[in-house]
């Protein structure tokens, strides 16, 4: 649902010793790389509460890595069945969603990389918007991870797209879906978390706010560097370096996800051992390779 009141609330500062290091051993993740699913500018105010942003490199994506004999991917973002999909869902939503002859869907970025769908063992979502989990469906040997708020949120939702969500791609995975609970204990200045593989390489840290079981993925890679992926927590880096909020008032819960900047900001300013990754600012992206591409 759209919060139109408290759509700018105050962003928290956050102390230094809030967001130090965890440590960990981990084995580190490889193969790291960003499939680019579509790309285009627009006015930068749009993707952050600053009047003079300069213009917003949009992107929808999502994040592949290897890990053992398998590939796993964040936020398995465009879908076969996108043109379907806007199509049952209506002008309005056409009309916010952009032209689907722009999207090219993830499968077909993947196979172009080099890289078989088939070989995608686990599907970790962010949050369940349909930008973020559309290509499920089209990745049949995995599983799909979802945080247990954020799955509860949706589970009585029986419209075709609500909120931005279509509940369909969950149901049509619903033999491998799987909601993991956030109870592990804070990490990074956050809250709750989530060991996704129980050797600290991949981290689900809970990001409240754009939508009420939002998470975000902390990535280890073989260097020892991390990499978080906020998924919406914000559009574009500006919003997580000045600190400032989204100017569509689009988050389920804004105060929450003022506080969520604030950490994201105090680790941007504290953590020079971490790159924060939002998924649609095309130029944070740009500090991971394109799959099929070398750096």
């Amino acid at each position: 649902m759209l919060a139109a009141s408290c759509a700018n609330p105050t962003i928290p500062d956050v102390v230094a010793s809030q967001v130090a290091a965890v440590e960990r051993p981990t084995r580190g993740v490889t193969g790291l790389c960003v499939a680019i699913q579509e790309e285009f500018a627009r006015a930068g105010w749009l993707g952050v509460n600053d009047l003079g942003a300069d213009e917003w490199q949009f992107a929808l994506s999502s994040i592949v890595f290897e890990r053992g004999d398998g590939l796993v991917v964040i936020d398995p973002s465009i879908g076969e069945n996108v043109k379907a999909d806007f199509a049952r869902a209506g002008l309005f939503f056409s009309a916010l969603g952009g032209d689907t002859r722009t999207k090219t869907p993830l499968v077909e970025v993947l196979r172009a990389a080099g890289l078989d769908p088939n070989d995608v063992r686990f599907a970790l979502a962010t949050h369940v918007h349909w930008d973020h989990i559309g290509a499920v469906p089209d990745l049949p040997n995995a599983k799909v991870l979802v945080s247990k708020p954020e799955l509860e949120s949706v589970q009585h939702q029986s419209v075709f797209v609500d909120t931005g969500v279509m509940p369909h791609s969950l149901a049509a995975v619903k033999d491998r879906l799987f909601m993991f609970p956030l109870d592990g204990p804070p990490r990074e200045g956050f809250n709750s978390s989530f060991d996704v593989f129980g050797d600290g390489s991949v981290v689900a840290l809970a990001l409240f706010g754009h939508r009420p079981g939002h998470v975000g993925y902390w990535v280890t890679d073989t260097t020892g560097h991390h990499w978080f992926f906020i998924g919406d927590a914000a559009w574009r880096m500006r919003g997580v370096e000045l600190p400032a909020n989204k100017t569509v008032p689009i988050d389920s819960d804004p105060v929450q996800s003022a506080m969520t900047v604030g950490v994201l900001h105090a680790i941007f300013k504290n953590r020079p051992d971490v790159s924060i990754v939002p998924a649609h600012d095309r130029d944070a992206l740009a500090k991971l390779p394109v799959c099929g591409r070398s750096k």
